[in-house]
C-alpha cells in the first residue's frame, strides 16, 4: 500500500485501490482526487453492504440500497463523463481509447443497476462489475490525472466540480459519503465541508437520507 505525508510526494504513485479509508486523509491528494478516491472506497463499501443486506435476508433493505446505489454512481459518472474525461484528453489525447472504453462501461453499469434495483440477488455480479470498473479508473486514469494537473489546475477543477454537481444532488452526495465514511474518520470528512453544507446535513439532508435510506450510526 501507497502512503503519502506531505503534497509534494510523487502522488503519481498512488493507487487508490489498495489505500485503506483511513489512509486517504494523510496522502496529501488534491480535494477533487481526494473526493474521487473516497467515492471509489465509499462504492466498494456500498456493493459490501448490499451483499450483507441479501445474505441476511434483508430484501427491503437491499433494495433500497440498490437505489441509492444507482443514483451515486450516475452522479459519479456524470462527473467523468462531463468534466473529468475531457480535461484528461485536452492535455493527454492518447487517452481517448481509455476513456471512451470507461464511457461504454458506464452504459453498461447503468442497466445492471436499473436490474439491481428490481432483484438485489443479482449484487455478486454488479459488485464485480463495479470493482472490476473502478481498478480501470484507478490504474489508468488516476496516474494520468495526478501527472496531468499542476496545483492551480488540481483548484481550478475542484471549484469546476462543485459547482457543476446539481442543487438536487448534492445533498444526497454528501449525505452517502458520511453515511460510508468509518466513524473514526466523520470528523475529518465534516470538517472539510462548508459551514452550510454542515448545516444543511444535520438539519435537513441527513434526516431525509436516514428515512429514505436507512443511514448508519452517527
Amino acid at each position: 500500500m501507497h502512503t503519502m505525508t506531505t503534497p509534494s510526494a510523487h502522488l503519481s504513485n498512488v493507487d487508490a485501490a489498495d489505500l485503506a479509508v483511513d489512509a486517504l486523509a494523510a496522502t496529501g491528494l488534491p480535494d477533487a482526487v481526494l473526493g474521487f478516491c473516497a467515492v471509489h472506497l465509499g462504492l466498494r463499501s456500498e456493493t459490501a453492504r448490499i451483499t450483507e443486506y441479501v445474505d441476511a435476508g434483508r430484501h427491503d433493505d437491499a433494495r433500497r440500497r440498490s437505489h441509492l446505489l444507482a443514483k451515486v454512481l450516475a452522479e459519479h459518472h456524470r462527473a467523468e463523463d462531463e468534466l473529468l474525461w475531457p480535461a484528461l484528453v485536452r492535455r493527454q489525447p492518447g487517452i481517448v481509447a481509455v476513456t471512451d472504453t470507461l464511457e461504454a462501461e458506464h452504459e453498461l453499469l447503468d442497466e445492471e443497476l436499473v436490474a439491481l434495483a428490481d432483484d438485489p440477488t443479482r449484487i455478486e455480479r454488479v459488485a464485480d462489475l463495479v470493482d472490476r470498473h473502478l481498478r480501470a479508473e484507478e490504474e489508468h486514469v488516476l496516474p494520468i490525472w495526478l501527472a496531468s494537473f499542476d496545483h492551480a489546475e488540481h483548484e481550478r477543477f475542484g471549484r469546476q466540480l462543485r459547482r457543476s454537481t446539481p442543487a438536487g444532488s448534492v445533498g444526497l452526495m454528501v449525505s452517502w459519503l458520511l453515511d460510508v465514511t468509518p466513524e473514526s474518520l466523520r470528523p475529518f470528512a465534516i470538517g472539510r465541508l462548508p459551514r452550510a453544507f454542515r448545516m444543511a446535513h444535520q438539519m435537513c439532508w441527513r434526516p431525509s437520507f436516514d428515512r429514505r435510506y436507512g443511514g448508519s450510526p452517527h
